[in-house]
């Protein structure tokens, strides 16, 4: 942590992550304009959006590690260039392989971007300063999403997918060239750097534990939100169009709940927040997803839980530098977070899917509450992990 934030790169950092997120939300957007030209299928179409997480999901903890030894600032700049360049080939691309090969090489960059980005951020931020500025950092997915959806049907619909594809190429690449100027050079460390292996075995009990509580947390957050437009429509008549709204209306409520976390982590232990949270979104959850519920209960409801589920994203971005015990093993601690959420977010929806599908909408609220549990169980126990190893230290 840093005497006094660096909020030049702390900021430059957050913008390269918020370009990041506009480019896995980059595809949905523009999937009818891509089945029509292309002459693609829905399973493709559902590869193309999902695809930019896998690096993410098999390489997150290595992620971790390159990043510090190669340097934050470095690893930033080099990330969204490859992201923008990859975007810039996507608008070009004359093959279904090329978009998919190009979408697969995106996710190497925004891999190296959400780890190293919070990873300097919690470097550049003071102590005092850290807890908002990574629950700032917690809102950047959703609200490059949210830019995403809005951005891309408006750009589609002038410029077509290609120019959309072309105008989030140029963003990355507006992005990157903020970062390269305002974050400082890398300084290159005079101590040699433990093999991958070594930094594997020396990642504490706690990280673990948190990046497990992020599994849950990201499964239980996607879950809410890729089954709200169907349950909108399947069960309360909702046009596709309607429930599609209403749904991106509710995933901003994630932005205002990490940001609430910022002005609650001085107030109130990590222990009760986590707690308060979660007993909060187990009963929002049973509210938001009743057959009988009138329609405004409903968006109330799944608000309020996408809301909680957003101050417990910030509060795992947090507590990283905490848990990972060492300067060194944030980048990998953040390397590990971003794998494991990756994975939740590849497996999540369909096996959510499959159970509703077989048990009907009457488990959505149990799934809530088997996710929320999980996590803050998980996350307890990182907590008492970490104060455990601390004590001992002491001793």
């Amino acid at each position: 942590m840093a005497g006094q934030s660096n909020w030049r790169a702390i900021l430059s950092a957050f913008f390269v992550g918020v370009a990041g997120a506009i480019q896995v939300g980059r595809v949905a957007p523009v999937a009818t304009f891509l089945q029509q030209n292309l002459e693609l299928d829905l399973l493709s179409v559902g590869w193309l959006v999902s695809l930019i997480t896998l690096a993410s999901a098999l390489f997150g903890l290595l992620a971790g590690y390159l990043v510090v030894k190669n340097g934050l600032r470095a690893s930033i700049v080099l990330g969204a260039l490859l992201m923008g360049c990859c975007a810039l080939i996507a608008a070009f691309a004359a093959s279904v392989p090329m978009l998919i090969g190009s979408r697969i090489f995106e996710g190497i960059g925004y891999l190296v971007v959400v780890v190293s980005a919070p990873t300097l951020i919690a470097r550049d931020a003071s102590a005092k300063d850290v807890p908002f500025a990574l629950a700032m950092w917690g809102t950047f997915f959703t609200l490059g999403l949210s830019i995403a959806a809005f951005a891309g049907g408006i750009v589609s619909e002038v410029a077509g997918w290609r120019g959309w594809f072309f105008t989030s190429s140029v963003l990355v690449f507006l992005a990157a060239l903020f970062a390269f100027i305002a974050i400082p050079k890398d300084v290159k460390s005079t101590e040699d750097a433990p093999d991958v292996w070594t930094t594997l075995f020396e990642m504490p009990k706690s990280a673990w534990l948190l990046g497990a509580a992020f599994l849950g947390l990201t499964l239980l957050t996607l879950s809410i939100l890729s089954l709200l437009p169907t349950f909108l429509v399947q069960e309360h008549g909702f046009s596709p169009s309607a429930a599609g709204g209403i749904t991106g209306s509710v995933a901003l409520a994630s932005i205002a709940g990490s940001l609430t976390y910022g002005l609650l982590a001085h107030r109130f232990s990590d222990t009760i927040i986590a707690s308060g949270a979660s007993i909060t979104l187990i009963a929002s959850g049973f509210l938001a997803f009743s057959n009988v519920a009138p329609p405004m209960q409903i968006i109330t409801f799944a608000a309020l839980s996408i809301f909680m589920s957003g101050l417990l994203v910030a509060q795992t971005f947090a507590a990283v530098p905490k848990l990972a015990g060492t300067p060194r093993l944030i980048g990998p601690s953040n390397g590990l977070v971003a794998q494991l959420g990756s994975i939740g977010a590849l497996t999540g929806p369909p096996m959510v899917g499959a159970l509703i599908s077989a048990a009907d909408w009457d488990a959505i609220p149990v799934v809530v509450t088997g996710f929320t549990l999980s996590f803050v169980i998980l996350f307890i126990l990182a907590l008492k992990s970490h104060k455990a190893t601390s004590l001992g230290k002491v001793t």
